[in-house]
């Protein structure tokens, strides 16, 4: 688990850099920043290796198309049978828009009949509205303030 939250870290910096070399690096301390990780573990449920690929890239590339602003990224294991979702928001009423997307919108019974989580990690300052949205939508997620500092150009 401390690889795949160090690999978040090193994604979640690496894709928040561009390439303007105008812009000074600042570190912002976790306690300041509104952002939200959301790491989940899930099982495939004995779904194929095929489905759950080719379902995982159309979810980040419908995710990615309507939330320009995500970070959206995955990984699948060897034998297929383990996904890891990782996704940052700017904030916690992102990460509820999100929610009630996801909630509403056509990918939720799919995503249901071929995973299932496992564990939900929300790292990050999230709010007492977002605490409040998850557990009224029936999401048991672990919380955690922080795991190290981030650096943003």
């Amino acid at each position: 688990m401390r690889k795949i939250i160090s690999l978040v870290l090193l994604t979640s910096i690496l894709l928040s850099c561009n390439n303007e070399s105008s812009k000074e690096l600042n570190t912002i301390k976790n306690s300041d920043s509104e952002e939200i990780t959301f790491i989940l573990e899930l099982n495939t449920k004995e779904n194929s290796k095929e489905d759950v690929e080719n379902f995982t890239q159309y979810l980040a590339d419908f995710i990615v198309e309507r939330e320009p602003s995500t970070i959206y990224g995955y990984y699948i294991s060897e034998d297929g049978k383990k996904v890891t979702l990782i996704e940052r928001y700017n904030n916690s009423e992102d990460g509820i828009q999100h929610g009630k997307d996801f909630i509403n919108g056509p990918n939720f019974q799919k995503f249901f009949e071929l995973f299932e989580i496992e564990s939900f990690i929300t790292i990050g300052n999230a709010s007492d509205e977002f605490k409040k949205f998850t557990s009224d939508n029936g999401f048991a997620i672990e919380y955690r303030e922080s795991i190290g500092g981030f650096v943003r150009k």
